[in-house]
């Protein structure tokens, strides 16, 4: 069900209480982002609250970062089962060439997967409006598991700002 949206009016006259309702799941599951940036009311639109929200996301350790990274869901557990995938994704996370996935595939994906949890210990996590096709988000895995801890989570949050980015726009009217 869409939500409805709100002007940028609206959301610098909300209370406290429900602007960190209403962007408490930017960040997935971590209501602490929206608090973070309440103080920087007003905004003038998205985009000031896109950089209020990676602002704060910059500022914190780096053992705060691993456990934001570890609410998001895995993306690539569920395509490894493709009819579970297809009932649970939602909008800004559809993958194209799911489908195509052969038996093969999915044991190979389930266990590079498998091995990047171990590694880094949360899921991997990439922007999907990117039009990424499953095959390159495998490639995409394979090339970044290489990565040590501080390189991966750098880039785990990049992918984690660019889906807060489309949250952002998904809750402003235009």
């Amino acid at each position: 069900m869409p939500m409805t949206t709100l002007t940028i009016q609206e959301v610098n006259n909300i209370i406290s209480e429900h602007f960190i309702k209403i962007f408490g799941n930017v960040v997935e599951h971590y209501p602490a982002a929206a608090i973070g940036i309440l103080k920087n009311r007003p905004f003038q639109n998205s985009n000031d609250i896109s950089v209020a929200i990676n602002n704060f996301l910059d500022k914190l350790e780096m053992k705060e970062k691993q456990t934001i990274l570890q609410l998001y869901p895995d993306l690539v557990a569920k395509l490894t089962d493709l009819s579970k995938f297809m009932l649970h994704i939602e909008q800004y996370q559809r993958i194209s060439g799911a489908d195509r996935l052969t038996i093969e595939d999915k044991q190979k994906l389930g266990e590079l997967n498998k091995l990047y949890r171990e590694k880094f210990g949360f899921p991997f996590i990439t922007y999907g409006k990117e039009y990424k096709d499953v095959f390159t988000i495998f490639s995409e895995m394979e090339t970044r598991i290489e990565n040590n801890i501080e390189e991966e989570i750098d880039l785990a949050m990049t992918e984690v700002k660019k889906i807060g980015r489309l949250r952002i726009c998904e809750i402003l009217q235009r």
